[in-house]
C-alpha cells in the first residue's frame, strides 16, 4: 500500500493545525495519505519543490509568492492575486491555486450570513492576506474597499495590483474618522492583536463608536480567539468574527482541490476550535 505524502511548508513553521485537519479528513474518507509540517528556508524551497516528492502541499508565509517560479500551472485566482497556498502534484506537473480568497468568502457566509456585494469595506492592512481578501471583495462586487496600512507603499502596491477594483487608500490613521461612519464591514488583516500586541486594538473604542450599529467587525487573527479589537466591538454590540473560520475554510477548499471532496465547514471549524 502506497501512502501519499502531503504537507504544509513555511518558515519558521511553528505549531500548525493543518495536519490535524487534513489527517482527520484522510481518515474519514479512507484515503491512504499522511499530512506533516515541513519547515523550509528560502534556500531550501526550490530544491524541495523541484523534487516533487509530495502528492500535494499547502504553503504559508513567507513562501506564498516565493514559490511561484517553481510551479507549472496557476489557477485564475492565483494568477490574479499573485500568491498561492495550495499545490497539487499531477504526475509531476505542479498545479497551484489560492484557497485563502474563497475561504474568506465562505467564512463570511457561514459565520455572519454575509455577502460583500454592494458593501463599503474598511480593510486594515495591505499584506498577503489582504490581497486574497481584496480579490474576494472584487469578485463579490463590493462597492468600495477602503485600505489603510501604516506602510503606505504596501497600500499603493495593492491598489496598483488590483487597478480595476474600486479601492480607496486612507493615507493616515487620522483620516479614518471620515470613513468609519460609511463602512458596512471592518476587516483587520494586520497582526495587531496577537503575540506582543495582544493588549492593543488597531481601532479604539471611540473609533468603533463611529460605526453603524450593525457593522460587523472581522479579525482574521484566531489566537487569541478574541482580540482586543473584537472585545471592544462586542462590548458595543457589533457583530464579530475571528479568523478560525477562514483557516477551516481554506483548508477544506484545499481538500476539494486535491480530491474533489472535503470535510464540511462546521465539522472542520469545530475540530480546529477544540485544538486551537
Amino acid at each position: 500500500m502506497t501512502i501519499h505524502p502531503y504537507a504544509v511548508i513555511g518558515w519558521p513553521l511553528g505549531y500548525s493545525l493543518s495536519p490535524l485537519l487534513h489527517n482527520a479528513f484522510f481518515k474519514k474518507e479512507g484515503i491512504d495519505a499522511t499530512y506533516t509540517s515541513v519547515p523550509l528556508t528560502l534556500d531550501e524551497l526550490g530544491p524541495w519543490v523541484n523534487a516533487k516528492a509530495f502528492s500535494g502541499f499547502n504553503v504559508t508565509v513567507p513562501h506564498k509568492e516565493n514559490i511561484l517560479p517553481f510551479l507549472d500551472e496557476l489557477s485564475d485566482s492565483a494568477s490574479a492575486i499573485g500568491a498561492i497556498n495550495t499545490v497539487k502534484n499531477v504526475n509531476g506537473h505542479l498545479r497551484a491555486t489560492n484557497t485563502d480568497s474563497p475561504g474568506f468568502t465562505l467564512m463570511l457566509k457561514e459565520d455572519l450570513g454575509l455577502s460583500m456585494k454592494g458593501l463599503n469595506i474598511l480593510l486594515l492592512g495591505a499584506g498577503g492576506a489582504s490581497r486574497a481578501i481584496t480579490y474576494s471583495a472584487g469578485l463579490e462586487g463590493a462597492s468600495c474597499i477602503h485600505v489603510f496600512d501604516t506602510d503606505t507603499s504596501k497600500s499603493e502596491s495593492l491598489k496598483s495590483h488590483f487597478a480595476s477594483l474600486p479601492i480607496e487608500l486612507i493615507p493616515s490613521i487620522g483620516r479614518l474618522s471620515g470613513t468609519l461612519p460609511l463602512v458596512d464591514l471592518v476587516i483587520n488583516a494586520t497582526p495587531v492583536g496577537m503575540e506582543a500586541t495582544v493588549d492593543i486594538s488597531i481601532l479604539s473604542a471611540d473609533d468603533l463608536a463611529q460605526l453603524k450599529p450593525t457593522t460587523p467587525v472581522v479579525d482574521i487573527i484566531y489566537v487569541p480567539a478574541e482580540t482586543k479589537l473584537l472585545r471592544l466591538a462586542r462590548e458595543r454590540g457589533l457583530p464579530t468574527c475571528n479568523g478560525l473560520g477562514m483557516l477551516a475554510a481554506q483548508g477544506i477548499l484545499a481538500e476539494e482541490f486535491w480530491f474533489g471532496k472535503r470535510l464540511d465547514y462546521a465539522t472542520a471549524k469545530d475540530l480546529l476550535s477544540k485544538n486551537v
